[in-house]
């Protein structure tokens, strides 16, 4: 049998991008050595757990096969009697012949998987059309980010003029129930499909709240969720761009915009701006870094197997050629946000400016496990930049870190602090080379200070000047 990989950089909050490498297949793994004795276990657990008849039949066979692709493609050596440890913790409490079986395989591989890294994971049919939505910026839903705290899902933001933010919701609120029922037990992904649905469609939501006593409720209505992924304005005769996630079309949307600006007014430097960008395609996160480079390596791929080790260098063609370049993140900035950011900063192409970042450093390749069987989604590799560092782990270390005056409302959790997350580089990262407070630079754009502080970098044209400009001597640049 023979699957389509699909390879993806997932936001490291909510909503996974997919990205379909065109006339690549794979042949379904071999059995490693072993794998019969702990497969066996496995599927024993599993035949006692669930009714019986043919959709259990069906599911215990497919556990041989996710065992299998994993123990060929995950991206380190699988410790597979972990592994099965994992899946068995959760089937071994089920009483006989009790479990519906396709709701017992998923929460049994999705456990199995969970033991190997944060983004592993297996897809219901059911999630697996709401995920291929978010590709088109359009879906039914409430219009939030979220994360995982403690077992529940906390709302990291908001997205205005959606029902979430119209019902009050904001960041630190943790959803403890959906419609009476726990979240407690659940994977993110499915908490998300949860949330997803038809437009118009209730759901009620129940809420606890930082700095209030007792749990609430929230009702609201699902609606169609529009995300643009880039806008564009030019500020004086700096060009602008809003790059909020990686979906299908975002480097042709860049192309477009450079164009249009180009058009009404030649930019003399350009912002690209990645604040809370949570990731999306690989293949237009590489062809965006492009855009911006005329030479040198983008971004390699190290998997265990031959077909998840690649790497993309510049081509000659070259937008904005010359002109000055700050790139803004923040510590929401993940995966091909930091791919792009890594990209432009390590070939000397861009100056970063703002918070560390996220640290997801890892691709995850999709496999289908048959019509109306789902997906089982796999890290197969890690990407590392034209330093040959990953930002696993670490993330990327701007070059000016902006110190904010008041912390984050969200208490930042980052991939290291996430369990079983992939190792990174050995070596750490370089320190800033300058540090200052954000609100230095807020007289001028007291609406944003971080875009107040590239475009005053823009003007005074390289960082000992920005710095001797705005900063006090206890953030004056580092040797």
């Amino acid at each position: 049998m023979q699957t389509r990989p699909v390879i993806l950089c997932v936001r490291a909050l909510a909503t996974a991008c997919w990205l379909a490498l065109a006339n690549a297949t794979f042949a379904a793994a071999p059995e490693a050595p072993g794998a019969n004795e702990h497969l066996a276990a496995l599927s024993a657990a599993y035949v006692r757990a669930a009714q019986p008849g043919a959709q259990a039949d069906t599911y215990r066979e497919l556990l041989g096969v996710v065992l299998a692709r994993a123990q060929r493609s995950f991206a380190l050596e699988v410790d597979t009697p972990a592994f099965i440890a994992a899946a068995l913790k959760v089937l071994e409490p089920l009483a006989p012949g009790s479990g519906e079986p396709a709701a017992v395989f998923k929460s049994a591989v999705n456990a199995a998987l969970a033991a190997l890294d944060p983004h592993s994971d297996y897809l219901d049919p059911r999630e697996q059309a709401a995920r291929r939505s978010a590709i088109t910026g359009s879906f039914g839903g409430l219009g939030m980010q979220v994360d995982m705290a403690d077992g529940l899902v906390r709302v990291v933001a908001t997205m205005e003029d959606t029902p979430a933010s119209r019902a009050g919701l904001r960041g630190g609120d943790v959803i403890v129930r959906f419609n009476e029922q726990p979240v407690l037990g659940m994977s993110l992904a499915d908490a998300i499909s949860r949330m997803r649905g038809d437009p118009g469609t209730p759901i009620t939501l129940i809420i606890r709240r930082p700095g209030r006593e007792e749990e609430f409720p929230v009702s609201l209505v699902r609606a169609i969720i529009r995300t643009q992924a880039l806008r564009w304005r030019m500020e004086g005769d700096v060009l602008v761009l809003r790059l909020a996630r990686f979906t299908v079309s975002v480097a042709a949307d860049i192309e477009k915009a450079i164009d249009a600006a180009s058009a009404v007014r030649a930019p003399r430097a350009v912002i690209l701006d990645m604040r809370g960008n949570p990731g999306g395609l690989l293949e237009q996160a590489v062809a965006a870094a492009d855009i911006f480079l005329a030479k040198g390596e983008i971004v390699s791929l190290r998997g265990r197997t031959a077909g998840n080790r690649r790497t993309w260098r510049a081509d000659a063609a070259e937008r904005l050629a010359g002109l000055p370049m700050v790139i803004l993140i923040n510590g929401v900035s993940a995966s091909a946000a930091e791919l792009v950011a890594a990209a432009l900063q390590e070939n000397g192409r861009a100056t970063v400016m703002g918070q560390r970042s996220f640290g997801k450093g890892s691709v995850q390749t999709m496999m289908s496990l048959g019509a109306d069987k789902g997906l089982l989604r796999l890290t197969t590799a890690v990407y590392y930049g034209p330093s040959g560092r990953t930002v696993q782990r670490s993330g990327v270390v701007p070059d000016i870190e902006l110190l904010e005056a008041t912390p984050a409302q969200v208490p930042r959790r980052r991939e290291a602090d996430r369990a079983h997350a992939l190792p990174g580089s050995d070596d750490a990262p370089a320190a800033p080379k300058a540090r200052l407070e954000q609100a230095r630079c807020a007289p001028t754009k007291p609406d944003d200070p971080a875009l107040a502080c590239a475009m005053a970098f823009l003007r005074t044209g390289d960082i000992d000047a920005f710095v001797a400009e705005l900063a006090a001597p206890e953030f004056a640049a580092q040797p």
